[in-house]
C-alpha cells in the first residue's frame, strides 16, 4: 500500500483554513477615509483593520488603481455583509 502524500496529510488543514471567516470590515467610508481624500489608501484600510491582509483590501480595490473609491467601498461592503 502507498503512503499518503504530503497533500493529503495537509487536507484537514488546507480545509480549515478554507472554511475560516472573511474578516468583518463595516466602517463606513468615512471613518476609514481618515485624511478626508475622497479614497481610501492601504494605509488607512491596515490602520482602521490591523488584522487585515493586503487580499482584503485588494478585493475592496475592485479596478485595481490603489484606491478604494466610495463606490467600491460600497460593493465591499455589501459583498461582506451577512
Amino acid at each position: 500500500m502507498r503512503r499518503p502524500t504530503k497533500l493529503f496529510r495537509c487536507l484537514p488543514l488546507l480545509a480549515m483554513l478554507a472554511c475560516a471567516q472573511h474578516p468583518v470590515h463595516h466602517a463606513t467610508f468615512d471613518a476609514v477615509d481618515q485624511d478626508d481624500s475622497g479614497t481610501i489608501e492601504w494605509r488607512e484600510f491596515k490602520e482602521t483593520y490591523p488584522e487585515a491582509s493586503p487580499k482584503s483590501y485588494l478585493e475592496a480595490d475592485k479596478n485595481k488603481d490603489g484606491d478604494v473609491a466610495p463606490g467600491e467601498w460600497e460593493a465591499y461592503i455589501q459583498r461582506l455583509a451577512p
